[in-house]
């Protein structure tokens, strides 16, 4: 029997499903009515990979989920749909800071509807563009399986961070505007198993005292890349 999730927390199960491809538009996660079939991939026998950008800026609003950052230089402002296509994680410590400096993390939330389905998954990876970051240097960061975020969500009222899925230490060079790629397959086959209507990921410096672990995602180039057994 699939366990109970409600829209801000979620009980884990150890069983495994499939998935599908989802992405962003604005400050919204729009759900892809898009998932992979049984097939053969060059490099992977037996295995397809489903993937899907989101739709543009001007697709419909009010579809499931949504991606915001939160700010602990101003914990009690919700920055849903106010920071442009600027997804913000580390510490920002600028001169000229127009309000901005402070420990960033960010939140994406996608559909898992089309998750519902018989299969397993071989492996999910949230792939993000990287647009900016403030050194070279090797600071990891976290992707995390967290409770739904809401358009009031602040610094102050996180969701829950349940689980660290992984992390990424992108600093070979370019450091910065290129694209990286998170497993976030334990969350993937929880969400299927559990048929939750949604799944969020939290992007997070492992470092957030050091303003060199700084960096800035579009969330407009969000995609899951889901490969099926």
């Amino acid at each position: 029997m699939p366990t109970p999730r409600s829209l801000t927390g979620r009980r884990r199960s150890r069983s495994s499903y499939a998935l599908l491809a989802c992405g962003l538009a604005g400050g919204l996660a729009a759900p892809a009515a898009f998932a992979a079939t049984p097939g053969t991939q060059a490099g992977q026998a037996g295995a397809t990979v489903a993937e899907k950008r989101l739709p543009g800026p001007g697709a419909p609003r009010g579809r499931v989920g949504l991606w915001t950052s939160v700010n602990s230089g101003n914990p009690d402002r919700a920055y849903w749909n106010r920071t442009d296509d600027v997804a913000r994680v580390g510490k920002r410590a600028l001169a000229n800071n127009h309000g901005l400096n402070g420990v960033w993390r960010s939140f994406i939330t996608v559909g898992a509807q089309d998750l519902h389905r018989a299969g397993a998954i071989r492996k999910a990876e949230l792939h993000i563009r990287n647009t900016t970051s403030q050194s070279c240097a090797p600071y990891n960061v976290e992707i995390w399986d967290t409770g739904r975020v809401y358009a009031s969500t602040t610094w102050n009222r996180q969701p829950r961070w349940y689980k660290q899925l992984g992390w990424v230490s992108p600093h070979q060079r370019p450091c910065q505007n290129r694209p990286l790629s998170f497993d976030v397959t334990a969350s993937a086959r929880a969400a299927q198993q559990n048929r939750w209507p949604s799944m969020t990921l939290g992007l997070k410096a492992t470092n957030e005292k050091s303003s060199d672990a700084y960096k800035t995602f579009a969330p407009s180039t969000a995609r899951l890349v889901v490969t099926w057994r």
